[in-house]
This record gives C-alpha cells, structure tokens and sequence, in this order.
C-alpha cells in the first residue's frame, strides 16, 4: 500500500496532497435556495448542461426537492478530480 501524501510548497504555502486529493472522494451534496420556481429550473438545467459538456464521462446527478424553491444536489463523479472542478466552477455557475 502507497502513502498518498505529498508535501508540496509553492510561494510559501504547503500542502498535504493526500489530505486534498482523496481517491475515492467522488461524491459531492449540497443545498441549493433559490427566489423562485423559475430561476431554480433555469440553474438547475444550466448546471446539468455544464455538467455533461465538460466531464466525458458520465456524472449522476440527482435533483431532490423539498419545495418548489429548495433543493438538494447529489453528484456522483468518477474521479475525485473532476469533482473538485465542478466544486471550483459552482460559485460561477450560481451567480
């Protein structure tokens, strides 16, 4: 068995690679508000798309709502890499 943990240093700041990078670290859930039923389908379709434009492969996303404005993503992605992208690029697709 191989040690994931790697201590890199770039401009004065260390990182623990294995304690970021997780390998089996490929599900991602998360709440989601918005003002109303509308905007919530037209964010919900947009993050949908971006989901299965940008990742080749396959990503599970299911959409589970409390009421016509809440909601709850859960996201399976087959690695843990394309999870972080999405996590990076989520603040963006919200706005």
């Amino acid at each position: 068995m191989s040690n994931n943990t790697d201590i890199k240093d770039c401009c004065g700041a260390f990182a623990e690679i294995g304690s970021i990078i997780q390998p089996d670290d490929t599900e991602l859930s998360f709440p989601l508000s918005f003002a109303s039923a509308q905007d919530a389908e037209t964010k919900l379709a947009m993050i949908t798309t971006y989901v299965a434009d940008k990742f080749a492969d396959s990503v599970s996303v299911n959409v589970a709502a409390q009421d016509e404005c809440n909601y709850t993503l859960t996201m399976s992605f087959s690695c843990t890499a394309e999870k972080m992208i999405f996590e990076m690029n989520l603040p963006h697709l919200l706005a």
